[in-house]
């Protein structure tokens, strides 16, 4: 029976990993394809006071012009925030001045430097 990576040759294998970490039951001697490291790093761009103000109106979904809960954390998910849920717990709690537990238009500037100060990027 001839194996199915018979066509990948010795030297392609050979760029894997000697400690490399193989499943139980999986043959350690099957030759397996790696991808090339490109040794290219990505620029952190940091985000713009107009960027952020664009994203939490974006994420205004019923437009009426109050920031839910629900609302901030999909928009601080968009954000790359590894806690989006949390990140809007503490957002509320910092920029909700009348504890109605939304973000109107008089608290967004609050909102808006609240999320400034957390220094978030674009990849």
């Amino acid at each position: 029976m001839m194996h199915i990576f018979s066509s990948i040759t010795s030297t392609q294998n050979s760029n894997l990993d000697e400690g490399a970490f193989v499943p139980k039951g999986i043959d350690k001697a099957c030759p397996r394809a790696t991808w090339p490291a490109t040794g290219k790093k990505r620029a952190s761009v940091p985000i713009t006071e107009e960027q952020v103000r664009g994203i939490f109106h974006r994420y205004d979904t019923n437009r009426d012009g109050l920031l839910s809960k629900q609302e901030l954390k999909n928009a601080f998910s968009s954000l790359g925030s590894r806690m989006p849920g949390l990140r809007a717990w503490l957002a509320l709690q910092h920029a909700d001045v009348n504890g109605d537990g939304y973000i109107n238009e008089a608290e967004f500037d609050k909102l808006v430097k609240y999320t400034m100060k957390r220094g978030y990027k674009f990849n």
